[in-house]
């Protein structure tokens, strides 16, 4: 197998073959993530794909579960994408291909280009949107708003196509969760999602995000702050949709059908928060201080 930059992906497709499809990301931009850092955006050779296929027949023929690797593959275009899938499709027939999509490259295809390629096995897309406030999706140089969200979500949705979506809470900084809340569960009430992923920004050393933090100009949410950001988006949201939370990213793990288990969901979430005396916030705070998590 090829791989020649980091694998990031939902920790629900732990199980799935992972198949690289391209290295790095087109934006690599964001002032939070330094995922691919030295990672320059291109795209895999097809002789490298089908060798790898041709592996995994060998070792897992049966399977039906695939990752399209890389930052954000679905920003190839169409006919290349049409050709990728295609070739998953001859030696794996019955295979599912999820992968990430940026906002912008869901706009940049249309609902026609969406439905050839999901009869390309291109079935399952995650879009990593982060937040609903246009103010935080500025800041951290997302490079679209909360209107291109629902623009690009909406065409899967015409087109058929399944997609979960990653929320990123804290990127509102101290003081705006619940606002930042309000707006984002605002944005989901208008989609369809069938999962949303539950996490909270991590200040990770060499990001802009970072020197901002060092500097002050980025002041970063306490944990009772993010917790009731969190709250306050759940409370807010009425659509049917599964929540996944992992310990690796929230102080919580669970994978909910939202609305059917909102109220008790609610009540153990506002329960952590209550336990967050002044002595535990302030030493949660003076971990993130030295970012002992690095």
């Amino acid at each position: 197998m090829h791989y020649n930059g980091p694998i990031v992906r939902p920790q629900t497709d732990a199980d799935s073959v992972f198949i690289e499809v391209t290295v790095g990301c087109t934006h690599n931009s964001c002032t939070f993530c330094n995922f691919y850092d030295g990672y320059p955006f291109h795209v895999a050779p097809i002789k490298q794909i089908e060798e790898d296929l041709f592996e995994v027949k060998n070792q897992y023929p049966k399977a039906k579960k695939f990752w399209a690797n890389g930052g954000n593959p679905y920003a190839l275009n169409t006919e290349k994408l049409e050709e990728i899938g295609k070739l998953f499709q001859k030696h794996f027939p019955d295979g599912r291909i999820s992968t990430y999509a940026r906002v912008d490259d869901l706009n940049r295809k249309s609902v026609e280009d969406m439905t050839r390629l999901k009869e390309a096995g291109f079935v399952d897309i995650v879009v990593g949107f982060e937040t609903g406030d246009d103010k935080a999706l500025e800041y951290v140089n997302k490079g679209y708003t909360s209107e291109d969200v629902l623009s690009g979500c909406k065409k899967l949705e015409e087109a058929g196509v399944d997609y979960r979506m990653i929320f990123l809470g804290g990127l509102s900084g101290r003081d705006n969760g619940e606002e930042a809340a309000k707006k984002t569960a605002n944005v989901l009430n208008q989609l369809h999602p069938y999962i949303m992923y539950l996490n909270s920004v991590s200040i990770l050393p060499g990001t802009k995000l970072y020197q901002d933090w060092e500097t002050g100009i980025f002041k970063e949410a306490g944990e009772h702050e993010n917790i009731m950001e969190f709250v306050t988006m759940l409370e807010h949201m009425k659509n049917e949709i599964m929540i996944f939370a992992a310990p690796n990213t929230t102080p919580f793990s669970f994978f909910v059908d939202l609305q059917p288990n909102k109220e008790e969901l609610l009540r153990q979430m506002c329960q952590y928060a209550q336990r967050l005396d002044d002595g535990r916030e302030e030493k949660i705070e003076k971990g993130r201080q030295k970012r002992d998590y690095v």
